[in-house]
């Protein structure tokens, strides 16, 4: 009596385990889901890029949108076209690659096209501006110097630079002691979450709770079938004996 008892006990405890495990998964998943609704906010404490993002290594959402500088110098210009900025105003924007002194490189987002702004290739730049994602989406046809996207992807075989996943868009430059304020590009904010990843998160909200039923439904089912097979035993044994 007490053998199964405590057999039972345990059995018990190990659902209960097993259904809060499921439990805190679908918490998980529904915090993530609010967190992709969130909109990302705009911080405008100055950053060194160093000391928020390493080459490499995928744009954390946390620092999108963080007012960052670097040091380096150009060594490259690109033409991006078709670019749209916050105001709905359609244009091609002047992108330069910076290499920057700790060896990485980032697209830099200086001016509009047809500014013609001079790039200095020759000197040490200090730039500061919005750290911002890489772009998804192809939105012109690529060509030499020309950027169908802004996504460092993009000239990954042209250098063998490592380079920084996002841009910046510029708001301002220093070279030597001289500042130089660029025309401010406003990109449209980025976007918090691909659509459609809420509901996959709320999607797995239900699947993990849906688990916890099948964890307590199955004790049940398991009793139903034994006393189906016990009651079956029981006829042929009846039959059995009649015969």
């Amino acid at each position: 009596m007490l053998r199964n008892r405590a057999k039972q006990g345990a059995g018990f405890l190990l659902l209960i385990t097993i259904a809060s495990i499921f439990f805190s998964l679908g918490m998980w998943q529904w915090d993530r889901a609010q967190q992709s609704r969130l909109k990302p906010t705009v911080n405008n404490n100055l950053t060194s890029l160093e000391s928020l993002l390493q080459p490499r290594i995928a744009l954390p959402a946390k620092v999108v949108m963080r007012y960052v500088r670097v040091t380096g110098k150009y060594v490259k210009v690109f033409r991006a076209p078709n670019q749209v900025d916050a105001r709905g105003r359609k244009n091609d924007w002047q992108v330069a690659l910076l290499e920057t002194n700790n060896g990485g490189a980032i697209l830099i987002v200086r001016d509009y096209w047809d500014q013609k702004s001079f790039v200095n290739m020759t000197e040490e730049v200090v730039v500061s501006g919005r750290l911002l994602p890489h772009q998804n989406d192809n939105v012109a046809d690529s060509g030499e110097g020309v950027l169908s996207r802004i996504d460092s992807a993009l000239i990954a075989n042209q250098r063998s630079l490592d380079l920084y996943d996002g841009y910046i868009v510029a708001s301002q430059e220093q070279h030597s002691d001289v500042i130089q304020m660029l025309p401010r590009i406003t990109p449209p904010a980025p976007k918090s979450a691909v659509p459609g990843f809420y509901w996959q998160h709320i999607s797995y909200v239900v699947i993990w709770w849906l688990m916890i039923a099948v964890v307590f439904y199955l004790p049940f089912y398991q009793r139903r079938v034994q006393s189906r097979v016990g009651q079956a035993s029981i006829e042929f044994q009846s039959r059995e004996g009649e015969k």
